[in-house]
């Protein structure tokens, strides 16, 4: 035994010194020793406009033009063409970066705090990796949002890490997207900028994913044409701009070669063509590599889909970049307007005349809606959007005032804008996306459908609308379910994941429309209808997700909450909703806005006898009224933009009560009051005139 002891121990050695040669020998002999000859790799490659602490860019430089970025994309024939939302709500570079690697975001206003901390990357050049400053911080903000947020996601889940070509004497804050979750990099190579592709090849050979740096300008178009030139084919290229280092929100141009042709980029995430989102990479990614995506990942791998068209792009990013500043001036110049209206019109008829502008606003209001998917087809320029707005509305609410009698008249704009708007959502939400008051995908809340202005707006729209149709018919079972009916319609149309995907515009209807559906009950409100009104949004919410499931829509409530992993991703979510509507509601002067909305509310309720008496012997006229309050409160409590839903829902009632008011027979009434309040004789003058009666109803 003691013989066979040397040559056990000179066995063993040998067999180590093999085992060691192996990788060195699998590398010569074309074998990837990170997972077989067949392993697939990724590369994100970023293209900066400039980095930090550069000048800034010269006018007519084409190199720092994000839409000479995406004309350098669409040069390269292999890359499928796209935008990427770069953030959730307002808008950090950071941010940005950390949503790219954590696969998942949540609006800034759900991290505490708010900002991103500064994050610094670091490399020793005696040391193969790097590592970035503060990013402990960044993992603990994290953990302060409402959700299931991991950042450093991507790089600890590729096996092997991952590597970083970078440019020196640069931030190299394209860098975040590689790191682990401890905020490190396993390999980094960083020198001149003419040959940065040449180097994330080499880290390619040896790492299954790297991220590049490019250099601005054309220097940076140069080494995207190298790095897709050399990178072997079953490789896969994302090349997207660097998210840029400004306050503004924006979408990044992006291609990706690897999708198997050649197209518009989009994903189950944005269910837009020509869009993604940015925590769409990490899945994109990991499916590349083989690897499963991790449960808490929000993100949708990245498909082709429809026809790449530069011009169609870079159209929707202009569009989409005037839509926040042109929305307040557009409705400013309208209520104006109105304001103008009402002056002229009490100049020139008095009482009758203030009543006429008072229908006529009033009813241009209710005309907005359609108006904004005609300027949204039209995209003018924010004085001509302005002017069609005001006169569009304003001719539009005095041809209706003036062919159709009152209270009929909201029948014919609230029947406009549900069809329309209907229409435009079947077909993908082209016009909608595109108006002021839409979707608005470059703040990556939502992509397509409707958003949270027009989730508070269009209950409201279709039970007026109702009420101008039904009126003076009186309370039966018909009237019950024109509401039930229609109201069901809509909260399919809202809440399918195919067309307006809002899970909150489900609850809003449903709220809304239990309440309008009591008051027209033809035996009165019991006990048993309260209850059943209670259960409605919650009845809403099951079919809802039954359509969502059998139709295959894949929206936000089959993401979020279908597929929650575990019972605390609901309690996330619930109380990640309530998070976001406080901060939207002590924000600005919205608390103002909030209170002079309940003032408002209480005051047409305290005084409804008085403020509502045009509107006696017919009931669904109150039916839609207190639907539509109940709509508003009911959005404003399960929304995470809160009260917001409350101060548009109400505006709205605004209007519509200000055509109530314009009954021309209260201006008949206070004309036919002006003669009899003026003694004659010391008689006091007769009160069994309807006009009289009505004079007495208005003061």
């Amino acid at each position: 035994m003691s013989r066979l002891r040397p040559a056990v121990l000179a066995l063993f050695a040998v067999s180590i010194a093999l085992l060691a040669c192996l990788p060195s020998a699998a590398v010569a002999a074309g074998v990837d020793p990170l997972g077989g000859s067949g392993a697939k790799r990724a590369i994100l490659a970023f293209l900066p406009d400039r980095d930090r602490g550069e000048e800034q860019p010269q006018p007519g430089d084409p190199g720092f033009d994000p839409p000479a970025i995406l004309a350098t994309l669409n040069s390269e024939p292999t890359l499928a063409l796209g935008l990427s939302s770069a953030t959730q709500g307002r808008y950090e570079q950071a941010q940005a970066l950390l949503d790219i690697g954590q696969g998942t975001r949540v609006s800034t206003a759900a991290y505490s705090p708010r900002s991103a901390p500064e994050l610094v990357f670091y490399h020793d050049p005696g040391m193969p990796g790097a590592l970035f400053q503060g990013f402990l911080d960044a993992k603990d903000r994290a953990a302060s949002a409402p959700a299931d947020i991991v950042p450093g996601l991507l790089g600890q889940s590729v096996p092997g890490g991952t590597a970083y070509a970078g440019i020196s004497d640069r931030t190299n804050i394209e860098a975040l997207a590689a790191v682990n979750e401890a905020g490190r990099i396993d390999l980094v190579s960083l020198g001149h900028s003419d040959d940065v592709a040449e180097r994330a090849l080499g880290l390619l050979a040896r790492k299954r994913f790297v991220v590049a740096g490019l250099p601005t300008a054309q220097a940076g178009a140069r080494q995207l044409e190298a790095l897709l030139k050399a990178a072997p084919a079953d490789t896969m290229v994302i090349a997207m701009q660097t998210p840029p280092d400004v306050a503004s929100p924006r979408l990044l141009p992006t291609g990706v070669r690897g999708l198997g042709s050649v197209g518009a980029l989009t994903s189950t995430t944005t269910h837009l063509d020509g869009i993604v989102a940015g925590i769409d990479v990490l899945p994109t990614v990991l499916d590349q590599l083989d690897v499963s995506v991790p449960d808490s990942v929000k993100g949708q791998p990245m498909r082709v889909q429809g026809a790449r068209d530069q011009s169609a792009l870079t159209s929707l990013d202009d569009r989409l970049k005037v839509v926040g500043p042109q929305r307040f001036p557009t409705l400013q110049a309208i209520l104006a307007a109105w304001i103008a209206v009402l002056l002229i019109g009490g100049l020139i008829a008095d009482r009758r005349g203030f009543r006429a502008a008072l229908r006529v606003g009033a009813l241009a209001a209710l005309w907005i809606l359609p108006m904004l998917l005609v300027t949204a087809k039209l995209s003018p320029s924010k004085g001509t959007e302005i002017l069609v707005m005001v006169v569009g509305t304003m001719v539009l609410g005095a041809l209706t005032d003036r062919l159709v009698r009152w209270p009929r008249a909201p029948l014919v704009p609230c029947a406009v804008t549900m069809v329309a708007y209907t229409v435009d959502l079947f077909f993908g939400s082209e016009l909608i996306i595109r108006s002021l008051l839409g979707s608005n995908p470059l703040f990556g809340s939502r992509f397509y459908g409707i958003g949270n202005e027009l989730e508070s707006l269009l209950p409201v729209i279709l039970m007026v609308g109702l009420a101008a149709y039904l009126d003076r018919r009186e309370k039966s079972r018909g009237m019950v379910a024109w509401f039930a009916l229609t109201g069901l319609a809509l909260g399919a149309v809202l809440g399918s994941g195919r067309l307006g995907a809002d899970v909150g515009g489900v609850i809003t209807v449903g709220g809304g429309i239990a309440v309008a559906v009591l008051f027209c009950l033809p035996g009165g409100i019991s006990k048993k209808a309260i209850g059943v009104a209670i259960l409605a949004p919650i009845v809403a919410l099951v079919l809802l997700a039954a359509l969502d499931l059998a139709t295959g829509g894949n929206g936000h409530f089959t993401r979020t909450v279908l597929h929650a992993n575990g019972e605390s991703a609901i309690q996330d979510i619930v109380v990640r909703r309530f998070e976001l509507a406080f901060n939207v509601a002590r924000r600005g002067g919205m608390p103002f806005a909030t209170a002079i909305a309940i003032l408002g509310i209480l005051y047409c309720y305290r005084y409804r006898a008085r403020l509502f008496a045009p509107l006696e012997g017919r009931p669904a006229w109150t039916a839609a009224l207190a639907g539509s309050v109940a709509s508003s409160v009911v959005g404003a409590l399960a929304n995470d933009s809160g009260p917001m839903l409350l101060v548009i829902g109400t505006a709205a009632l605004g209007f519509v009560v200000a055509y109530i008011r314009g009954d021309p027979r209260l201006a008949a009434a206070g004309a036919a009051g002006s003669a009899v309040d003026a003694p004659v004789s010391g008689v006091s003058a007769p009160r069994t005139d309807a006009g009289v009666r009505f004079r007495s109803a208005d003061q």
